[in-house]
């Protein structure tokens, strides 16, 4: 039986429809190389590239559930965190909301991954509204 994290989405930023540019199917041979990936302090703010900086993220708060997980802790549940997106796109205040995790080191493991992520920064401070929900899965339906 898998277990892991899955996170439930942005609540506080709704998703914006726009129209994608699509990309040349084939690149031009002339066309210079992509570097990596951008730094996601340059990345232009929006849902998207938030919902982006929280699922690349996925395996710290996934570690914190599994560190419990390996001390044969049985941990389920769901959290909401909430912080503000500062303009240097680094998260201020994180805080619980709610947990029905009921697990301070998982709760507080997960504050201290998300004090560590960097975010694009928006020209005003953003609040964030996170709910995350740890649970088991891969389970085969009966």
């Amino acid at each position: 039986m898998a277990r892991g994290c899955a996170t439930a989405g942005l609540l506080a930023l709704a998703l914006v429809a726009g129209a994608a540019s699509a990309a040349p199917a084939t690149p031009s041979p002339a066309a210079p190389s992509l570097p990596g990936p951008p730094d996601p302090g340059q990345r232009p703010f929006g849902p998207d590239s938030v919902q982006g900086v929280v699922r690349s993220h996925e395996p710290d708060l996934k570690a914190c559930y599994e560190a419990r997980l390996a001390e044969g802790k049985d941990v389920q549940g769901e959290m909401v965190l909430t912080f503000v997106i500062g303009v240097d796109g680094l998260p201020d205040r994180p805080r619980l909301r709610k947990s029905t995790l009921r697990d301070k080191d998982v709760e507080a493991c997960v504050l201290r991954a998300v004090q560590r992520w960097i975010f694009p920064r928006p020209p005003r401070p953003q609040p964030v509204e996170l709910p995350l929900k740890f649970d088991e899965i891969g389970r085969r339906a009966r």
